[in-house]
């Protein structure tokens, strides 16, 4: 899922680390903030019950541009476009829009990971050194799916910020000189969001493979698929059609990144959103954040992946089950994918997203899935998702189709 601001590599750490209860309370005091927007609102009248509840969520939280799909049974059932995907140019969003993915992009790494464990070719309760011998001797005690569930006590790859996240060293052999002279915890003990567990399933990605990690996703996940519309690449990358980045927090006095109050939290901007293009990564954390793809590619993505024609649905099912930490309790996460009940209901959901400017939400039950693809970073897109489900169940009923 990947800075309550955001990092360059993905969530906000406010929304990754949050507890499912709290991530739950979050999404129904925001859902209902926006009904109570939405009664002073210009009246949305045009379109179906997604598009307004859409287009009533963009206008509160000044949303420049989005996208978004509903899945039902493995099939799109819709697929729209709104708002601008630059504000300076005044550039519509169309289909063909690219939004960086940020820590979205930990999806596909880590079902990469899970095809070679259905392969026979990876253990998950392997240590992740008995694949990477070279691995220092204090990390023998993380595995696989410690690396996979954010719960291997690792030293994480980047500083220590909630908004600004810098890598600690510009190349990957310096940045392990560095992080094998930090502590690490106890392997199962707990969640915390971290970026050096990617890059190493990448690394044992190649080495299990002998292809490179870009290679193995595009040719194991995305080409067989006909998915021709996801391109690695950060902010300094050129990428055709990439919508700008916005944020709505307040950058520092001197504008070079992103202010923090006192006691280290994000500050919100009272002055209106802020363009932000400081997603700078380097090649070898590209793993954790790499990805930037339009609204057809990422719903053609989830429909295969949900419809059993990447992993088998029982692996799915595993990636979704939340990890049972040494004193019982559950994890955050399972194996990434972020399993919570949805306040409304209390049905069980699993999610995924990055930037804290895009969201995926499944039900599994209801063989539902809402993508919700945003440029401004820090817009609460669980909350997006959330009301595009309700949105649809509700015209669901309404016109008599299954939800």
């Amino acid at each position: 899922m990947g800075t309550a601001g955001d990092s360059a590599l993905g969530q906000p750490k406010g929304i990754e680390s949050m507890s499912k209860v709290t991530l739950a309370v979050a999404i129904v005091l925001s859902i209902a903030a926006l009904h109570a927007n939405a009664a002073v609102a210009t009246p949305m009248t045009s379109g179906d019950e997604v598009d307004q509840a859409v287009k009533q969520y963009m206008q509160a939280h000044k949303i420049p541009g989005a996208s978004v799909a509903i899945i039902e049974d493995g099939k799109v059932v819709k697929e729209s476009n709104y708002g601008l995907a630059s504000v300076e140019l005044g550039v519509p969003v169309t289909n063909d829009t690219q939004y960086t993915l940020a820590s979205t992009t930990k999806e596909f790494t880590a079902v990469a990971i899970m095809t070679l464990v259905q392969e026979g070719k990876l253990s998950l309760d392997k240590p992740v050194r008995s694949y990477l011998p070279e691995l220092p001797a204090s990390w023998g005690a993380v595995t696989l799916r410690h690396c996979l569930s954010h719960t291997s006590g690792l030293p994480d790859a980047v500083a220590a910020d909630d908004v600004n996240v810098t890598p600690l060293a510009g190349t990957q052999a310096e940045l392990m000189k560095l992080l094998v002279t930090r502590p690490v915890g106890e392997p199962g003990a707990k969640t915390v969001y971290n970026q050096t567990e990617y890059m190493l399933l990448a690394e044992v990605i190649e080495r299990v493979t002998g292809k490179p990690f870009r290679t193995y996703i595009d040719d194991r996940l995305l080409k067989p698929l006909g998915i021709t519309d996801m391109h690695w690449g950060d902010s300094w990358e050129v990428i055709p059609g990439r919508a700008s980045l916005y944020t709505t927090l307040e950058p520092t006095s001197d504008r070079s990144k992103l202010q923090l109050d006192a006691k280290g939290r994000p500050v919100e901007s009272t002055s209106g959103i802020h363009a932000f293009g400081s997603k700078g990564i380097p090649e070898f954390l590209s793993p954790a954040a790499g990805l930037n793809a339009n609204i057809g590619a990422i719903a053609k993505w989830e429909s295969a992946l949900w419809s059993g024609k990447v992993i088998k649905p029982e692996t799915l099912a595993m990636m979704g089950t939340p990890y049972k930490l040494h004193d019982g309790s559950a994890g955050d996460f399972g194996l990434e994918l972020m399993p919570y009940p949805l306040p409304a209901t209390g049905e069980s959901s699993v999610s995924s997203g990055g930037g804290a400017a895009v969201w995926i939400t499944t039900i599994p039950r209801s063989h539902l899935t809402a993508i919700v693809l945003t440029n401004l970073q820090g817009c609460m897109p669980p909350m997006l998702a959330a009301e595009v489900l309700q949105a649809y169940e509700k015209q669901a009923k309404v016109t008599g189709r299954k939800s």
